[in-house]
């Protein structure tokens, strides 16, 4: 039976690869009339049956960092002041990507798609650098320090992944849509690193117990043998 401690990093897993799941679905669903190569996912929003996909996907998204924050909470997951803020600007991007629709066209800028440029800047870039520094706190604590490493590689192939979508931005030959999907699979690493982490240590506090056979039979016929002497 999985500890009650252990329910909420679960959650985060399970909502996290659903929401990656759906991106997945969506990427190979949509591939001719969205380009993985060159256009952003928040294009399939544009499409019919692609709009509550996607929505779907930021709604799992922001579950799964509800359920992270309530995990790093009951498990006491070292923190500081600049991976709360860094934390806090994730999913005020998710929620601002979720709220404010993308451009139709580069072409044709809005004040609502600017809006989304900028949250998807903020989501892209807070994870990688709120793992980087978690991953400085962890690697000196004895409960967590197996976790740095794995978390300090999914931190570099963010920033490395987020550096290039931004580029793609100015320099029309970079695979855009690609390199967007890619800082994505690296957000969902980031965030699987911790959930497992967390659920680790909460099956280390409270590890799963159980009953031999024999010490239950044994100790019903002591009942039994009692509950004669007491007659």
């Amino acid at each position: 039976m999985i500890p009650r401690t252990a329910l909420a990093p679960t959650l985060t897993l399970v909502t996290a690869a659903l929401a990656q799941a759906i991106i997945t679905g969506l990427t190979f669903g949509f591939a001719g009339n969205v380009s993985p190569w060159r256009d952003p996912v928040s294009d399939y929003a544009w499409h019919r049956g692609g709009r509550p996909l996607f929505t779907l996907a930021l709604l799992l998204l922001l579950a799964s960092a509800a359920t992270l924050a309530i995990a790093a909470q009951l498990a006491a997951l070292p923190r500081s002041p600049l991976m709360s803020t860094l934390f806090l600007l994730w999913t005020a991007g998710i929620t601002v990507v979720l709220v404010f629709r993308s451009n139709v066209s580069a072409a044709e800028p809005t004040v609502s798609g600017e809006i989304h440029r900028a949250g998807g800047a903020v989501l892209f870039a807070s994870p990688p650098l709120a793992a980087w520094t978690l991953s400085t706190r962890l690697h000196v604590e004895s409960r967590w320090v197996t976790a740095a490493p794995a978390l300090r590689r999914g931190a570099i192939a963010g920033v490395a992944t987020a550096a290039g979508f931004s580029a793609a931005q100015v320099i029309t030959w970079l695979p855009a849509g690609l390199l967007e999907r890619a800082a994505l699979l690296a957000e969902f690493f980031i965030v699987t690193t911790i959930a497992v982490a967390l659920r680790r240590a909460a099956r280390a506090v409270h590890p799963p117990t159980t009953t031999e056979p024999a010490v239950v039979a044994r100790a019903e016929a002591v009942a039994a043998e009692s509950g004669r002497g007491v007659r």
